[in-house]
């Protein structure tokens, strides 16, 4: 049964196979391991010191452990294959035992688990022995194991109480791996280390084993659904679906835009927050596109969600007008929804309330304007499928006119790096408001253009 299995999924591979994406994979791959060889000959001085007075076995874990969170952060963006039997292989004699060792395999052989490996390999080559090398790989290579086991259990999971314990458990281990990768490298500078050099690697090693045992066994004991319940035990009602709630709804049910709102909002935050406490005043690239992201991600097609159903609200008592203010708002709502992450920085990093309220102005009002009339060539989005190498929706003119982004990050720039605090927080917010006056009128401009070309548009959506 599992040789089928492999079979039928050979098959669909040698199916849905593109060269485009395949290649496309391989730049991005020979970028990044350009960069990685870039970076270590530039900071060959640094990392010579580094090694003069650390254990290399205690830098191996903590970089394996560090590499955990983009590892995850990956599969959870990019992993796109089924972990539930289809409909039509339930139909067929196939044990959820042979579907739980055809998972196992198709999860070992998943191209991925290559990536992280290949860049501990890379860093090792340069800096340690070829012991501590080898170790470093095969601890890489069994944690990626590990998080593709906790990943397929999160897309398992039928509801929260399956997968909260695995969110926390992966916060967790996160959390305790590199605390214990950084003290490591504190002992080892303080105090010698008992046991060989490799003693540490190893047990990280066991432990990833150990977890992904646990994991699998998880995995294998879930229940998606009960086949032999006759009725549902509650019914629960959806309330009531208001124009303003169908821009929350389709973004938190779809997949092509849930994962990476989600993904880029945590990395963001995590970089906000780990700037120098001295500059975090100055120019803060993560703190900018923290607060513009999801609407700026959403702004490139303003219509791209409505275009599944534009002909239905067509015939409702809505105008156009009224649609693009409702996206206004929403996309406003975004932006002060990410302002209120970073009312704690406030305290305890010591940014400037007037910088944050300047740039809810800016992005909130002005840059969301900006993105407006995307709405004039957006295209019908598929909402259910992965954004990964997705181009189903894009076009040329959206992309050129996406640039117009970079309009509010050099206003942003100028006003930080080149005029007092003050006086810069006072342009962007005077810029902010200007938009945030005129946004009526070029809106209602918007409309009148949009329903001139209505029949181009309507036919658009049906691509």
């Amino acid at each position: 049964m599992l040789k089928l299995l492999l079979s039928l999924r050979y098959i669909q591979w040698r199916r849905n196979f593109s060269w485009k994406k395949f290649l496309a994979v391989l730049y991005l791959v020979g970028i990044m391991l350009l960069m990685i060889v870039s970076m270590l000959f530039v900071s060959r001085d640094l990392l010579a010191d580094l090694l003069a007075d650390f254990s290399p076995a205690a830098l191996a874990i903590l970089l394996v452990a560090m590499l955990a969170l983009p590892d995850f952060m990956m599969k959870m963006m990019w992993g796109t294959d089924a972990v539930v039997m289809d409909d039509f292989l339930r139909t067929k004699p196939i044990s959820s035992r042979a579907w739980n060792r055809f998972m196992a395999v198709l999860l070992a052989a998943d191209p991925w688990n290559l990536v992280m490996p290949m860049f501990v390999a890379l860093v090792g080559a340069w800096l340690w022995p070829a012991g501590v090398t080898v170790l470093a790989v095969l601890a890489a290579l069994v944690q990626t194991l590990m998080l593709s086991w906790l990943v397929a259990d999160i897309h398992k999971a039928p509801d929260i109480n399956h997968s909260l314990p695995l969110w926390v458990g992966a916060a967790v281990y996160y959390l305790g791996m590199t605390g214990l990768g950084a003290l490591l490298v504190v002992m080892a500078k303080m105090f010698h280390l008992p046991g060989s050099p490799w003693t540490e690697l190893v047990l990280f090693i066991v432990l990833d084993i150990v977890l992904t045992g646990v994991l699998y066994l998880y995995f294998c004991r879930m229940r998606v659904y009960d086949e032999h319940e006759q009725h549902a035990n509650s019914v629960r009602s959806v309330g009531d679906v208001t124009l303003f709630s169908t821009e929350y709804l389709s973004v938190l049910r779809s997949k092509r835009f849930r994962f990476p709102i989600i993904m880029f909002t945590i990395l963001f935050l995590l970089q906000s927050y780990t700037f120098p406490h001295d500059d975090i005043n100055r120019m803060n690239i993560a703190l900018y596109f923290l607060l513009c992201w999801p609407s700026l991600f959403l702004g490139q097609w303003v219509f791209g969600i409505e275009g599944n159903y534009f002909h239905g609200l067509w015939t409702k008592p809505y105008s156009v007008e009224q649609l693009l203010l409702n996206k206004y708002k929403f996309f406003i709502l975004l932006t002060l929804g990410m302002a209120v992450l970073l009312i704690p920085a406030i305290f305890f990093m010591g940014l400037r309330p007037t910088t944050l309220l300047a740039l809810i102005l800016l992005l909130g009002c002005g840059q969301n304007l900006l993105m407006m009339p995307t709405c004039l060539f957006s295209t019908r989005l598929d909402l259910f499928t992965s954004s990964f190498f997705n181009y189903q929706g894009a076009n040329m003119r959206i992309t050129i006119y996406s640039l117009i982004c970079f309009i509010p990050l050099a206003i942003y720039a100028i006003c930080t790096l080149a005029l007092p605090p003050l006086w810069g927080d006072a342009v962007m917010a005077a810029i902010g408001l200007a938009a945030l006056a005129v946004h009526r009128p070029c809106i209602r401009k918007l409309a009148q253009k949009w329903k001139d070309n209505r029949y181009e548009n309507m036919e658009r959506y049906l691509k």
